[in-house]
C-alpha cells in the first residue's frame, strides 16, 4: 500500500530532471517511450522508495511487483539505518582514525594520525617502509585515497603534502594473500560483509567480493571496481562480475582469473572476526565491514560502515534483492 503522507514529501523534493534523464536511459535499453518509463519509475518511487538511480541501477524496469519489492532501495535503508543505529555512537565509524583505534584488535597493522607538530613521529613510521597508503578521515567511497612510495618522496615535503590534502591516516600497506592478489594485484581486494546485530546473535545479511582494475589503488566500487555477489553461508562467490554500470564480467577484464565460484580463503576465520568486531559497539547494529586477507596476518578490517550503501550487494540479473534478508537479519 502506498503511504500518502510519504509520497507526498518525497514528491516535494524530488530531483525530476534526474528523474527525466533516467528514463530517457532505460528507454534506450528497454524500448519504451520515456514518459511510459517515468511514470513507471515515479510510480516506483511512492510505492517502494526508490529513486531513478535504483530504478535504472537495479533494472527495477525488468522486474515484477514481488522482485521490485525485494530491492534495498535508498528509502528503505535510510529506514534500516535510522532503526538500527544509534546515531550519537557512529563517530567510532565515521572517523577512520577512531575506528581503527576502537577495532585496532581486527586492524592488525601501523598506523599514525598526522598533526602538524608530529613530524618526527612521520619518521619513525616511515623508517622501516617502503610504502604507505594515506586516507582522509571522513571521506567515503575512496575518495582521496593514495599510495606513497618513499624512494619518490622526501620525507618531510611527503609529509606536508599529506597535510595540506588533508591525508591525515596514514597506514601499513596491506601484503594481501596470493589468492587475493590473483583477482588482480593493483588493490587490495576486499570482501564485504553486512551484519545486523539481534540480540546476542550476529547475523550475516548479505556480502560482496570486491576487485579493483586499471590504474585505481583502491577496489571501490565507485572508482571503477569490480564486485561479484557471495554467498556469506560459504564464502563463494554466487554471481559474475560487475562494475557500477551493471556491465558483467565471467572473468576479471586484466587477470583472466573466473569471479563466479571463487572462493574466498580463510572463511571460517573471516566469519569468526567479523562475529565478534560486530560486538564491539553493539548500540550500531547494522553495519558493512571490509576485509583483507593479508599475506602474513590474516583477515584483518579495513573499515566499517554504519552507513552500509545498497548498490554493492544487489545483483539484478540473479533477482538477488536483499530487502528480504534484511528483515530476515533482524530476527532473533
Amino acid at each position: 500500500m502506498i503511504n500518502l503522507k510519504f509520497v507526498l514529501k518525497r514528491m516535494k523534493n524530488i530531483n525530476y530532471g534526474g528523474f527525466k534523464e533516467s528514463a530517457k536511459r532505460v528507454s534506450k535499453v528497454n524500448g519504451k517511450p520515456w514518459p511510459l518509463v517515468l511514470a513507471d519509475c515515479l510510480v516506483c518511487s511512492a510505492k517502494y522508495g526508490s529513486g531513478y538511480i535504483d530504478y535504472e541501477t537495479f533494472a527495477m524496469y525488468d522486474m515484477n511487483a514481488a522482485e521490485r519489492a525485494n530491492v534495498l532501495t535508498i528509502s528503505k535503508n535510510n529506514d534500516l539505518v535510522k532503526m538500527l543505529n544509534d546515531q550519537s555512537y557512529a563517530f567510532y565509524f565515521e572517523d577512520k582514525a577512531v575506528f581503527n583505534e576502537k577495532f585496532a584488535k581486527f586492524v592488525k597493522r601501523d598506523w599514525l594520525l598526522l598533526k602538524e607538530d608530529n613530524f618526527s613521529e612521520f619518521e619513525k613510521f616511515i623508517a622501516d617502509k617502503e610504502k604507505l597508503i594515506a586516507k582522509p578521515l571522513d571521506l567515503s567511497c575512496g575518495k582521496g585515497i593514495d599510495i606513497y612510495y618513499m624512494k619518490d618522496h622526501e620525507p618531510r615535503q611527503l609529509f606536508e603534502q599529506l597535510l595540506a590534502q588533508k591525508a591525515f591516516l596514514v597506514e601499513e600497506v596491506v601484503e594481501q594473500s596470493d589468492e587475493m592478489k590473483a583477482l588482480f594485484p593493483g588493490s587490495v581486494n576486499t570482501v564485504r560483509i553486512v551484519t545486523i546485530l539481534c540480540g546476542d546473535k550476529v547475523n550475516f545479511a548479505a556480502g560482496c567480493l570486491r576487485m579493483g582494475r586499471g590504474k585505481n589503488v583502491v577496489d571501490n566500487f565507485n572508482h571503477g571496481g569490480i564486485s561479484g555477489i557471495l554467498d556469506v553461508k560459504t564464502g563463494t562467490v554466487a554471481s559474475d562480475g560487475y562494475d557500477k554500470f551493471r556491465d558483467n564480467y565471467e572473468c576479471h577484464p586484466e587477470t583472466g582469473t573466473k569471479i563466479k565460484g571463487f572462493k574466498i580463503p580463510l572463511w571460517d576465520e573471516i566469519s569468526a572476526m567479523i562475529d565478534e568486531a560486530a560486538r564491539v559497539v553493539p548500540q550500531i547494529r547494522y553495519v558493512a565491514w571490509d576485509i583483507a586477507l593479508d599475506r602474513e596476518q590474516g583477515p584483518l578490517l579495513i573499515e566499517g560502515n554504519s552507513y552500509p550503501g545498497q548498490d554493492l550487494s544487489q545483483y539484478p540479473k540473479l533477482n538477488l534483492g536483499t530487502y528480504g534478508a534484511m528483515l530476515a537479519a533482524m530476527k532473533e
